[in-house]
């Protein structure tokens, strides 16, 4: 007999937990109790005959079986979630809030523009912003915890399963460059080199950063140790490091595009170094149309602030 007795809920559910390390977890994401969560999972392999997951070290781990469920249980959500969207806005409705989550240099330029130019457009609405590692914002975006997130490219080791809910689009590409201060001998130079660096005190990223990873290469192919004795968390800590005299550090250009940082300037880095800005939402929640407005004020910020820090 056909598992009648399933139904979009169970699959909600049944995606959130497969994202959450035990169920207390995927309770609190969905709002509900845990004895909430346990019974959906219970009744959805019953009817189903499948076993979705096992018990591994105090987790619960997704089957084969749930693997294969898994982008069926996708589409289902997405369809219902395109059918709360058609009746939000038969009605009239509108959403009030959106979350967004940032990553990287997006937070003092492109989401800065973006976000002026919505408000004038639609002041109604409100708009929350979370500072997040690229990891834990493609989390929160698999997660439904934040609508749209504006970031940095994918991550090494990231979960696979985290990608297979997340939608990405690409906003802007530009060039790597060193950010060095005004009184500085590199500031004078056309373009700074690995070679350039090498008696330089570095100010770098994390070591999981995708940034990080590629001019790591870079200065090993060109025969150069990268070394950074000072790390900072993000880009906004390199930038004001290099203020301060500290150091030089290599980041996108977009972090002087809104000219935060007197006293420090960008010179080109070669090997050229290209760089992405991305943003990413839920396969499984689709736009709403607050969200897709914001994509578009994103879009035209990009657009500009993209032709300002080409160098």
């Amino acid at each position: 007999m056909l598992p009648t007795a399933i139904t979009t809920r169970h699959f909600e559910i049944f995606l959130t937990m497969i994202l959450s390390r035990n169920m207390a977890e995927a309770a609190d994401k969905m709002g509900i109790t845990v004895a909430a969560i346990s019974k959906s999972l219970k009744t959805l392999e019953r009817e189903s005959g499948l076993t979705l997951f096992r018990h591994s070290n105090g987790r619960l781990i997704p089957t084969s079986e749930a693997e294969r469920l898994m982008p069926f249980a996708q589409r289902a959500v997405e369809q219902l979630d395109r059918a709360r969207q058609i009746t939000l806005e038969l009605r009239g409705g509108e959403i009030g809030r959106i979350v967004v989550g940032t990553a990287g240099p997006a937070l003092v330029s492109l989401l800065p523009m973006a976000i002026a130019d919505f408000h004038d457009r639609w002041p109604e609405i409100r708009i929350e912003m979370q500072i997040e590692n690229t990891h834990a914002l493609l989390e929160k975006v698999a997660g439904n915890e934040v609508d749209i997130g504006v970031g940095t490219p994918l991550v090494r080791d990231i979960d696979p399963r985290i990608m297979q809910l997340c939608t990405v689009q690409d906003l802007c590409e530009t060039w790597l460059v060193a950010m060095v201060p005004t009184k500085h001998k590199l500031a004078r130079a056309s373009v700074v080199q690995p070679a350039d660096l090498s008696q330089e005190t570095m100010i770098g990223l994390p070591a999981d950063s995708a940034t990080t990873h590629l001019i790591a290469a870079a200065f090993q192919q060109s025969g150069v140790s990268y070394r950074t004795p000072i790390v900072a968390a993000n880009a906004v800590g390199v930038c004001s490091l290099v203020q301060q005299g500290v150091g030089i550090g290599l980041m996108n250009p977009l972090m002087l595009a809104q000219d935060i940082f007197p006293g420090l300037v960008a010179r080109p880095f070669r090997p050229r170094i290209m760089l992405r800005t991305c943003i990413y939402y839920s396969k499984l929640h689709p736009p709403s149309p607050p969200v897709a407005r914001l994509i578009e004020s994103l879009t035209r910020a990009a657009k500009t602030l993209g032709a300002k820090a080409r160098i």
